[in-house]
């Protein structure tokens, strides 16, 4: 017997005669690699690979650079260089945000300067600046600053003594991407996951681009947070992992995540050679305008259509994926959705009501205790896996090295993490496998924050492994958090439990700032923030052996059907080997 054939078989048994359908083993039939699902692979690599990079765009747009006070006394003509000769009297050793009082300024001291005076322009622009013009000791806040390079907008809007502005985009980012999962969850449910993945890019590529070209700070703020509201969500994860069956829907949609993330990693190199900031933004948001064209690539997802009553619509999709992959299906699958067609044309002649409405059955499946429980758990799950994740990468850049190459190792190693997730979710199940992970992410993201200086090879190493672990964990919760829920309303409960946990994000950009009492102060806080998602796993069903549940009935019974299902699928696998 071929693997294909037992898969098939697998995915029978698991039917349930009361449903009279098994989308599973049609799934199974039609293939999880064929040419069909590879060109959707390739689809959303695209898209989520840029999204991805506009997404934190903010580590290099509103990246740190090297500034000083600018000091008229010794710079002429507005010839202004950040690196001077006289910057060792003019300016403090420490506070770069003030520079020494000139006597000019400071009382009682008029006459000093007076020494050095001469009415005339010419005399005085052949005086060398000297430490005698200064104070020794009286500071003074700055009223203009010298930027070593105007690349970030840090220096384009003089936020170089305000560093709450800095971290202010990235908040207000973070704050709009609430709104957008809120949104985008309710629109994916009730109109289709092909909705979101065609517009949400759409409306972040025309956000960015007028963002580029915004005239002061806060044209910007407000843009971004438009941008962030208006795209965005998780609708990508989503259809990769009901476009396959029960099987492979782990291994596909770990094999989606890794080109993306792939994709991704080049935004440290895009930073690093168009390191303007409006020029960088227009390189990585204007293809994502090219997403127009998924209207006429990408179908819509079959699972949700059953879920929909949407019968028609599916069975077509059904017979063009088994087209494009050069497929026959069985009799018995044919047999299926001929009959399933047929119930469709029946119901529709004497339906006269309208379906149920999608925040009715949102409130509906809410009211399972059940149901509210994940929610919750997985809600505080994901506050603590976003904070560590975005975190993460938002410390990379000052991590020591190259600040374009530390993003793109961070994209980069969630690729072997993904090969890792693929195995050890199909051998040791969802719980498990997520303890461990931010297990070994807490004892090397704190590890790495005690390294000496002289060792910053060692630090980088703890760091990246402890990022590792992050990716796997915030990857694997995405993962448990599709599993559980029903597809009538899969992607707006995934959508508020991340809702609540984008609040972890928010706080993510403030992390920089700790560094001001301890150079590793944050990543040690993401080290004690990760034992959160390492004890509440515990709580979540383990669906590594389980359908996809389509209804509240289904999800609820997660918890007690597993153990009985998997026997008899197991006694269904023997007899047919007989």
């Amino acid at each position: 017997m071929t693997a294909s054939h037992k898969e098939t078989k697998t995915t029978m048994a698991e039917d349930k005669p009361e449903l009279g359908f098994n989308l599973d083993g049609i799934l199974a039939e039609l293939g999880s690699f064929g040419k069909y699902q590879l060109l959707l692979l390739l689809l959303l690599a695209f898209r989520d690979s840029f999204l991805a990079m506009c997404n934190f765009h903010f580590v290099f747009t509103v990246a740190e650079v090297n500034y000083r006070c600018h000091v008229p006394e010794c710079e002429y003509f507005n010839n202004s260089r950040y690196n001077a000769s006289w910057s060792h009297f003019a300016l403090p050793d420490t506070g770069v945000c003030h520079r020494m009082v000139p006597y000019n300024e400071s009382a009682g001291n008029m006459s000093v300067l007076m020494q050095h005076w001469n009415a005339s322009s010419e005399i005085w622009a052949q005086e060398k600046c000297t430490s005698r013009m200064f104070s020794e000791e009286e500071t003074m806040p700055c009223r203009d600053l010298v930027y070593e390079d105007y690349n970030s907008m840090v220096a384009e809007f003089d936020l170089g003594c305000q560093p709450w502005k800095k971290t202010l985009v990235g908040t207000v980012h973070n704050l709009g991407l609430i709104l957008s999962f809120v949104i985008s969850g309710f629109i994916s449910d009730r109109y289709g996951r092909k909705v979101i993945i065609v517009g949400t890019p759409l409306m972040v590529g025309v956000c960015g681009l007028l963002k580029s070209y915004s005239v002061d700070y806060w044209m910007l703020l407000v843009l971004e947070f438009l941008e962030a509201s208006l795209g965005y969500g998780n609708a990508s994860l989503v259809l990769s992992l009901e476009a396959v069956n029960q099987n492979n829907r782990v291994i596909y949609s770990c094999i989606s995540d890794s080109l993306a993330n792939f994709g991704a990693a080049f935004f440290g190199l895009i930073a690093w050679k168009v390191p303007y900031w409006r020029y960088m933004m227009r390189t990585i948001y204007a293809p994502l305008l090219i997403v127009v064209f998924y209207i006429f690539l990408v179908d819509e997802g079959v699972r949700w259509l059953f879920a929909n009553k949407r019968e028609d619509e599916a069975v077509k999709i059904v017979h063009k994926v088994a087209k494009v992959n050069n497929v026959t299906l069985s009799y018995k699958a044919q047999d299926m959705l001929t009959k399933i067609k047929e119930e469709k044309s029946k119901a529709d002649q004497d339906l006269e009501k309208p379906s149920q409405e999608t925040m009715s059955i949102i409130f509906s499946d809410l009211r399972s205790r059940t149901i509210l429980l994940r929610v919750v758990l997985i809600a505080a799950c994901f506050f603590c896996t976003m904070f560590i994740y975005n975190g993460a990468i938002l410390n990379a850049v000052h991590v020591s090295g190259n600040k374009y190459l530390n993003y793109s190792a961070m994209m980069l190693v969630a690729i072997p993490v993904r090969v890792i997730t693929a195995l050890t979710f199909a051998k040791f199940g969802r719980k498990a496998p997520i303890c461990v992970a931010y297990c070994f992410c807490s004892v090397f993201f704190i590890a790495s924050a005690f390294v000496p200086k002289s060792l910053s090879w060692a630090s980088i190493l703890l760091y990246v492994v402890a990022k590792m672990g992050s990716s796997y964990g915030m990857f694997a919760m995405f993962v448990v958090a599709v599993e559980v829920f029903p597809t009538t309303s899969r992607n707006s409960m995934v959508n508020i439990a991340q809702t609540v946990g984008r609040l972890g994000s928010v706080l993510a950009p403030q992390t920089p700032l700790l560094t001001k009492y301890m150079d590793g102060l944050p990543s040690v806080v993401f080290g004690v923030v990760a034992l959160g998602p390492c004890l509440l796993s515990f709580f979540l069903p383990d669906t590594s052996k389980a359908s996809l549940p389509d209804d509240v009935r289904a999800a609820e019974s997660l918890d007690h059907t597993l153990g009985s299902d998997t026997q008899a699928v197991d006694k269904d696998m023997q007899k047919e080997q007989v």
